[in-house]
């Protein structure tokens, strides 16, 4: 489920890539403790990584602001119909 932690011998882009994909995780607490505090030890050196993180966290933040109400009939649609596809995937 979650990629692989943090190999000494892993590029740095290579670990940068494995943080993107678990900021989601990372940030509703769902990562397991070891991987966890690898990616936040990765975090500490990493302002590239900070900023991804931040982005993403103003980014969660902005859309749990929104209501339904607010998004165009045309986006709420398109929206419904990514996640719809996206759960049935899972």
């Amino acid at each position: 489920m979650w990629p692989l932690p943090f190999a000494i011998d892993m590029s740095h882009a290579s670990r940068c890539n494995n943080v993107v994909r678990l900021l989601a995780d990372y940030l509703e607490n769902q990562l397991p403790p070891a991987i966890h505090q690898e990616l936040e030890q990765h975090l500490t050196r990493c302002p590239r990584c900070v900023a991804q993180l931040r982005s993403y966290e103003s980014t969660v933040s902005l859309l749990r602001s929104l209501r339904e109400d607010d998004l165009p009939p045309e986006l709420r649609l398109t929206v419904k119909s990514f996640l719809d596809s996206k759960c049935q995937n899972n």
